[in-house]
């Protein structure tokens, strides 16, 4: 399993943020649409959508706010305070019978960079208009195995290759 930008491959699945777990919501995306995951309910196909956005995603901070941002994890691992749990993302799906806001949480360890988030969107966009599937990240996932996240200037060269291909 691996992040790539807002997209967390495994070798049978791609879902927006982390996956789901027992008590926390997701959106897993599939060839024939999008499923949420125990934050509502609501299954999607891409024919259905005129855009799928992810809103408040973590953004890669300056240096400054990056130190104060360490120190939230390292006090909270410490139990002295800092962050609940992974940063909270809503997937903004326009359907053409409405808007849906569905909460996700996100699979970055901090945060990503804000070319991981634009290009992530890029695809999106790519999987709405039908000239993309999901399937290729699926794809990917099955032939990295179960390998590390890849680093961020490859993560991002991996999602331009999706978004333009």
């Amino acid at each position: 399993m691996a992040m790539v930008g807002l997209f967390w491959v495994s070798e049978d699945a791609v879902h927006l943020g982390a996956p789901p777990g027992e008590s926390a919501p997701g959106v897993r995306l599939a060839a024939e649409g999008l499923d949420a995951v125990g934050c509502g309910s609501g299954t999607w196909k891409w024919a259905e959508l005129s855009s799928v956005t992810v809103i408040g995603a973590p953004v890669r901070a300056t240096p400054g706010r990056q130190l104060s941002m360490t120190l939230d994890v390292v006090l909270g691992a410490m139990g002295l305070g800092g962050p609940e749990g992974p940063a909270e993302m809503t997937v903004r799906v326009q359907a053409s019978d409405g808007v849906a806001e569905l909460l996700v949480h996100s699979a970055a360890a901090g945060a990503y960079t804000p070319r991981e988030i634009e290009l992530s969107h890029q695809v999106m966009d790519r999987f709405v208009a039908g000239t993309l599937s999901p399937a290729v990240l699926s794809a990917w996932g099955r032939a990295h195995g179960a390998g590390k996240t890849p680093r961020p200037a490859e993560r991002e060269a991996l999602l331009q290759q999706w978004a333009q291909s």
